[in-house]
């Protein structure tokens, strides 16, 4: 006879005994068309009132994982969406403060997509043939269109550039791919920074790519770390954000900036800069004044919306002729209508306006965040004229442990080790401001975080 298999839980005992029903389907203990026992028998054999399970059984069978006859008896359903659906319904209500994904905030009642969506198919019924079939490839047109619009992106943060230098896609990632298939072979070393963005590690796996990370400090990538890389490797490709470094939260000073871009004129290395998050940094990008030996990746992601797929890849590096004659492998992955909504944006304004919003509320954000922590943490971003969407906190445990501890707390963050490209790593975690869903959740959170009393404390001056 089947048993409930039950676990120490807070929960009323009828939903456990409902949930261990669940479970037991999940993982074929109970299978499609299997019969319960009587409900009073398995009272009596657990030793729970018959209430109780019949109880449990009414819940059950409003999950629709079980269904009773008259006469027949209480049969098991057909097993899988029902509970599959079931069980990731109960897993977000459990869900913790995430505050590991780097995502941008909620735009409070946002409508703006639904308006723009419902303007352009308005136009397209009254036959505007600025609109295109929303149904079918992009045409050329559009994407001379997207291009324009791109240049037009850029300008904004102080990056000038001819349109027919720019290349419309549909992510960063995207981007980042065919600039380094463009530019590297299986095997080969691309020079990065020692705690670098996720997507970079990604990217590497896929391509079969050799990273060497660069020693860093709190301004990111050391020029003279650089040149060592340079002389102990073959690499002639680099790839960074030193705008708004992600994890470390780093912003790099204009004499570090010169410094880097002398290197790069001088070694000819081709520059590829991540600028997604520090687009929101108001700092124009470091390969401004280097087009020629540099591609700038750009996107909707951080600062308007992730879910208007749309980015840009942009540069006067050679190899951006070969790239532009790619579309297949770039424009043609846009989906035409999300490519239509970012040129609206674009042009009308709303992306700009989006930006700023974001940009005011990581200013919230970080201030909160600095009311709480600055006096417990020695996070050198809160010294930073410029704040940024996440810190970067060292912590007295290793950090993976840390990160653990958080979890259990019901707080996600993310170790430093995740972000290592080789075993030299600093212990610290990084918390994304921006992932909570609003300001009193992320007030609890790093509330937790505080309590947790993992955080290595701020040395004060006397």
């Amino acid at each position: 006879m089947w048993t409930p298999n039950l676990k120490q839980s807070d929960d009323p005992l009828y939903l456990q005994i409902a949930d261990a029903m669940a479970n037991a389907i999940i993982n074929g203990e109970l299978k499609e068309g299997d019969r319960l026992p009587p409900q009073r028998q398995l009272a009596w054999h657990i030793g729970v009132n018959p209430s109780t399970i019949s109880k449990a059984f009414q819940e059950a069978t409003k999950r629709h994982l079980i269904s009773g006859e008259v006469g027949r008896g209480t049969y098991v359903l057909a097993e899988s969406s029902e509970v599959t659906l079931f069980d990731l319904s109960k897993q977000s209500l459990k869900l913790q403060i995430d505050l590991s994904t780097h995502v941008p905030a909620n735009l409070p009642n946002d409508t703006q997509l639904e308006d723009t969506i419902q303007t352009l198919f308005k136009s397209a019924n009254n036959g505007d043939n600025t609109n295109r079939d929303f149904m079918s490839y992009l045409t050329p047109e559009t994407i001379e269109r997207l291009k324009i619009a791109c240049a037009k992106w850029l300008d904004l943060s102080g990056y000038k550039i001819p349109s027919r230098f720019c290349i419309p896609t549909t992510c960063a990632q995207n981007a980042l791919t065919v600039a380094l298939l463009a530019s590297s072979q299986s095997n080969d070393t691309i020079l990065v920074d020692e705690l670098t963005f996720p997507g970079m590690k990604t990217v590497a796996k896929q391509l079969r790519l050799k990273l060497h990370g660069v020693e860093m400090d709190e301004q990111g990538m050391l020029p003279d770390a650089l040149i060592k890389a340079l002389n102990s490797s073959e690499a002639s490709v680099l790839v960074s954000d030193p705008a708004l470094q992600n994890p470390t939260g780093a912003i790099m000073g204009e004499k570090r900036r010169k410094k880097l871009t002398d290197i790069i004129k001088k070694r000819n290395l081709l520059f590829i800069e991540e600028y997604v998050i520090g687009t929101l940094s108001g700092i124009a990008p470091l390969s401004t004044d280097i087009q020629q030996h540099s591609m700038l990746i750009n996107s909707f992601a951080k600062s308007v919306s992730p879910g208007v797929r749309f980015a840009v890849l942009a540069g006067r590096h050679p190899l951006m002729e070969t790239i532009s004659n790619q579309t297949y492998s770039t424009s043609w992955h846009l989906n035409p209508l999300m490519a239509e909504v970012a040129y609206q944006w674009i042009t009308d304004g709303t992306s700009q306006k989006r930006r700023k919003w974001q940009q005011q509320e990581i200013n919230r954000r970080f201030r909160l965040a600095k009311s709480i922590l600055k006096s417990h943490t020695s996070c050198v971003q809160f010294e930073h004229s410029i704040p940024g969407s996440h810190l970067w906190l060292p912590v007295t445990i290793p950090a993976n442990e840390a990160a653990e501890k958080c979890a259990k707390l019901g707080v996600k963050v993310v170790p430093s080790s995740s972000f290592a490209v080789g075993r030299r790593y600093p212990n610290c975690i990084r918390v994304s401001l921006t992932a909570a869903k609003s300001m009193q959740q992320l007030k609890a959170g790093l509330s937790i975080i505080l309590q947790a009393d993992i955080l290595e404390r701020r040395i004060l001056s006397t």
